[in-house]
């Protein structure tokens, strides 16, 4: 059983008391004279016994020391700190009762770092943008997401109202919405920046209760609103897409169905029975259904590349064969319209991997695109070079060109920039099909044009693909 400090004081002061009784003894017995004797004992027994109070100072003042330094160090984070039990009893009490506090609140502090860990790994890690903010709309959080949706957001807005840190009126008037409110809200939002993004944006409301009075009294009701960005940008572009693909196709296909349906009408309605009338009008038919077949064979061209279910081959092209075996096709095309279609030497080394055929299909389609849109007399020229980035082949012509605003959406599908010429210019489905057997190979296609003068459109090819 440990001492305590009552117990050694006493057991102090009862030993300096007996021992000033026995030395006065022993001197009266020894000098005779008991005044003396008493003042002899005195001069002995006061430092033997200050002596003893100094010591028995220093075992308890030593624990209060480091009992102090233990506790400064647990304030600075040093949670590993330790005291080490004491003899005496109410402090052995103490610092074990420290001990515990200081194990129980390292555990605590350790559990705590882990969980934010955790949500700052979700929150770094998430394609969604969060932000959160307190019921006077200051921002208490937000993500690196969010940081590179929305103009003005940065780590140091932190702190700050939303309506200093964000300067779009639509977003501002949802986040005050959902603030006054106090109910969750789903809403799209269109960014009127470059880009111009759009968001789907969710938002949740947390409340907790604080600062109760009683069991049934009033509480202060705080709120948190909790914000989630969904970046739908891309979906929506794709959905103009198909939209304005099903308008393309349903017009395209609608303009040759008409006429062919009025044709067989007149025909049943006895043009028949006039041979120039029906041989023209079946003339006219068949060069209507040569269309619709046309549409209808780039359309499921297109498909197919577009589907991911192709199985892409990984087969050596040579270049200078690739260009060649193109011209061919197109080149009986070319003397019809009396133009001049030149393909230019180029290293008989060069080559890369990739579909031969797919390849080949593209480089037709650029110079099909030539062909039509070159006036008669005109001159293409294809070259084959090698670039830093791989392969580079560049159709050119002497064309009508395309203006600079129109260069950007020329690969869309059915894009035509005069929409006032005729279909038997193309499909509209051409350089679309271009562009995705190219980008399918990791490569990529471009355009430059000036108006009156002609156009270059370059493919630059890497010699291994990219498709899976």
């Amino acid at each position: 059983m440990r001492p305590t400090r009552q117990s050694i004081v006493v057991t102090v002061v009862l030993g300096s008391a007996v021992l000033f009784l026995l030395v006065a003894w022993g001197l009266t017995l020894l000098l005779g004279n008991p005044s003396l004797a008493i003042l002899a004992a005195a001069a002995v027994a006061v430092p033997l016994a200050w002596l003893a109070a100094s010591a028995l100072n220093r075992r308890i003042d030593q624990p209060v020391h480091r009992l102090t330094e233990l506790v400064d160090g647990i304030g600075r984070g040093e949670w590993h700190s330790r005291l080490p039990i004491e003899q005496v009893e109410e402090m052995a009490a103490l610092g074990q009762a420290i001990n515990q506090l200081a194990e129980r609140s390292r555990v605590a502090i350790a559990e705590i770092s882990a969980e934010r860990a955790r949500l700052q790994a979700v929150l770094t890690s998430m394609v969604e943008g969060v932000l959160v903010l307190d019921r006077q709309g200051r921002i208490l959080l937000m993500n690196n997401a969010l940081c590179r949706m929305l103009p003005g957001a940065e780590p140091s807005a932190v702190g700050r109202s939303w309506l200093e840190v964000f300067r779009h009126h639509p977003l501002n008037e949802f986040i005050g919405g959902v603030l006054k409110s106090g109910e969750g809200r789903r809403q799209e939002l269109t960014l009127l920046t470059l880009g111009e993004p759009t968001f789907l944006i969710q938002a949740s409301v947390a409340r907790s209760e604080l600062n109760g009075q009683s069991e049934t009294g009033p509480r202060e009701e705080r709120v948190a609103a909790v914000l989630v960005f969904h970046d739908i940008t891309e979906l929506k572009r794709l959905e103009r897409v198909r939209k304005d693909f099903v308008a393309n196709v349903s017009h395209e296909l609608k303009t040759p169905l008409t006429s062919i349906a009025g044709y067989v009408e007149a025909l049943l309605d006895g043009a028949k029975d006039d041979p120039k009338k029906c041989e023209e009008f079946l003339a006219i038919v068949r060069k209507h259904t040569e269309g619709l077949n046309a549409i209808l064979t780039d359309l499921l061209q297109l498909s197919t590349v577009e589907s991911g279910v192709y199985r892409w081959k990984r087969d050596p092209v040579v270049v200078g064969e690739l260009v060649e075996r193109a011209a061919r096709v197109l080149r009986p095309v070319a003397e019809r319209r009396r133009q001049q279609l030149t393909v230019h030497p180029c290293d008989p080394a060069l080559q890369l991997w990739g579909d031969g055929d797919r390849l080949t299909e593209a480089i037709i389609n650029l110079l099909d695109n030539a062909v039509k849109y070159t006036p008669e007399g005109g001159a293409i020229t294809v070259d084959a070079t090698a670039d830093e980035a791989g392969v580079r082949i560049a159709v050119t012509d002497t064309g009508v060109g395309i203006p600079p605003k129109e260069c950007a959406r020329i690969f869309e599908r059915f894009y035509r920039v005069d929409r006032a010429r005729p279909r038997e210019h193309g499909t509209g489905l051409g350089l679309s099909i271009v562009k995705h057997i190219i980008e399918a190979h990791g490569g990529r296609v471009s355009v430059e044009s000036v108006v009156g003068r002609g156009s270059v459109f370059s493919v630059i090819l890497p010699v291994q693909p990219t498709f899976p």
